[in-house]
């Protein structure tokens, strides 16, 4: 599963060399470029320091009341509309200054170029300490530069260009211990990404009509880029970006979240963050994830084990059709400590869709084999009576019915993957009449009953999309840049991110705002 992070582990690596430093970040308006200039600054050692003059320092604590009061301590707000002046001004001191330092010619061209910087640049320079880390982050130099250089009226002397002033303050950086960080308002590329150290690039874009946020990082000089793309997003007014899926053995399993209270009719699904987006499992009704060819299966089963958990945690039952990839172990683990094992063995049944499955449970999960239904438990237990509409009984049947009071809540889950193999087991070939008939099938199983039914199959597999109008709940998954993204149709939702959940939550869903 993915984790968030305030900051990826590259810049804070960055962060941590020793100065000076220069980072560029640059993306269009509204791409999060000042939340994530607040996150290196409290990320950043020493003197911190924020040059702004796109907004005021009323409304930076507005947009941001975090920062209290008072600021974060350490960090310095200095609103640079009021300190700015043109060139033209400029020149005027720099000409009158230079004639009267001494020194020698080095001297004077550096202090020269020096009170060429626009007025709040040389202000932030006196203000740092000379021989410690610090870091200034200039949002945005395009905004700043821009009214420094349109002042009005005549000058007797040649003017620095854009890019002129632009090289004189990546030069007078070498000579500190500084990191500086330039915000510019645009996307494209500037003679800035080949001076500086490193570049950040902010995006926004639309994905099946949500919110996507991704931060690319082209260059970082002296870092090893481990991972050159990460989706982020701007919540609560701090930046949170999201690392890739960590392998399946390295994440945390076996948890679920008891009901807060109960809902009469739905099934708790386990997990708070899917309850808050998505809603609670209606009984008598459908789910559908509607996943792309590379989610995991293990991933899938980690949103599936806390349904699971919670019917068997109420006295119901649970069974799982799964996927064929599924090994014994995988499966146990997903449902391992979420309830007592008596509760598991008795409220939890997995069918053996390939005739291997038990097999393997009892050399690699022996806890695990009880739960296993062989292909056996299929077979109806006598001949059906002619002409007889009932269905007949299996041993899944018996299983299904088994959970006492007739209140009790039941869960179903089923790979389409998983269904296809278990036909191929049972020797039941797949026509396109069963497919037509299996939205029936499905709605005569559930019609007044206490259970849920959730379907799993990848985009465009006939028999899952046979059942998208009977879906009271659609959720899609789709991975991109090793991070699973999850957004729903039903209900509609915004864009979301997968991400690893802690102690108490089997997983988080990360909006992207």
């Amino acid at each position: 599963m993915s984790q968030a992070q305030r900051l990826p582990a590259e810049l804070r690596e960055f962060l941590n060399l020793p100065g000076p430093q220069s980072l560029l970040i640059r993306g269009p308006p509204g791409s999060g470029k000042t939340t994530l200039c607040l996150a290196l600054l409290e990320a950043a050692a020493g003197h911190r320091l924020l040059l702004t003059s796109r907004v005021s320092n009323a409304e930076l604590r507005r947009g941001f009341p975090w920062l209290g009061d008072n600021g974060i301590a350490g960090i310095e707000i200095v609103d640079t509309s009021t300190l700015e002046s043109s060139i033209r001004e400029t020149a005027r001191v720099a000409v009158e200054s230079t004639k009267l330092v001494g020194g020698s010619a080095a001297e004077r061209r550096e202090f020269s170029e020096f009170l060429w910087l626009p007025t709040p640049i040389q202000d932030a320079w006196s203000r740092l300490p000379p021989d410690a880390s610090s870091i200034i982050i200039i949002d945005s130099w395009d905004a700043l530069v821009e009214q420094y250089l349109g002042g009005f009226g005549p000058v007797s002397v040649a003017l620095p260009d854009r890019q002129e002033v632009e090289r004189i303050l990546l030069r007078q950086l070498g000579r500190g211990k500084a990191h500086v960080v330039i915000v510019l308002e645009r996307r494209e590329e500037s003679q800035l990404d080949y001076l500086v150290n490193g570049v950040i690039v902010t995006e926004r874009q639309l994905e099946s009509d949500r919110l996507q946020r991704w931060m690319h990082l082209p260059k970082l000089r002296g870092i090893r880029i481990a991972n050159g793309y990460y989706p982020y997003t701007v919540e609560g007014a701090r930046f949170q970006c999201i690392e890739p899926i960590k392998a399946y053995s390295d994440t945390k399993r076996g948890r679920f979240e008891k009901e807060p209270d109960l809902m009469p009719g739905h099934l708790w699904p386990g997990s708070r963050v899917f309850a808050e987006n998505f809603g609670r499992l209606p009984f008598g009704k459908t789910s559908l994830i509607e996943t792309d060819g590379e989610v995991q299966d293990q991933v899938i089963q980690m949103m599936i084990s806390p349904m699971v958990a919670s019917a068997v945690n109420q006295n119901g039952r649970a069974l799982l059709i799964p996927s064929p990839a599924l090994s014994a172990r995988d499966l146990w683990e997903s449902v391992r400590g979420t309830v007592s094992r008596a509760k598991l063995e008795q409220g939890f049944r997995v069918i053996d869709v390939t005739g291997q499955l038990e097999i393997a449970a009892k050399t690699t999960a022996p806890e695990f084999a009880p739960m296993v239904m062989p292909l056996k438990g299929l077979t109806p237990t006598r001949a059906p009576l002619p002409d007889s509409t009932d269905v007949p009984e299996t041993e899944v049947t018996r299983f299904m019915r088994s959970g006492g009071a007739g209140d009790t809540p039941v869960f179903a889950a089923a790979s389409v993957g998983g269904l296809l193999s278990l036909a191929a087991a049972l020797r039941t070939p797949i026509t396109p009449e069963m497919v037509d008939s299996f939205p029936a099938t499905v709605q005569a199983a559930l019609g007044g009953s206490h259970l849920h039914f959730a379907v799993v199959g990848k985009t465009g597999l006939p028999l899952f999309e046979a059942l998208r109008p009977l879906a009271a709940i659609h959720l899609h998954l789709r991975v991109r840049q090793g991070r699973v993204f999850v957004y729903g149709s039903k209900p509609w939702t915004s864009g979301l991110v997968l991400a690893e959940g802690n102690d108490v939550a089997p997983y988080d869903l990360l909006r992207i705002v």
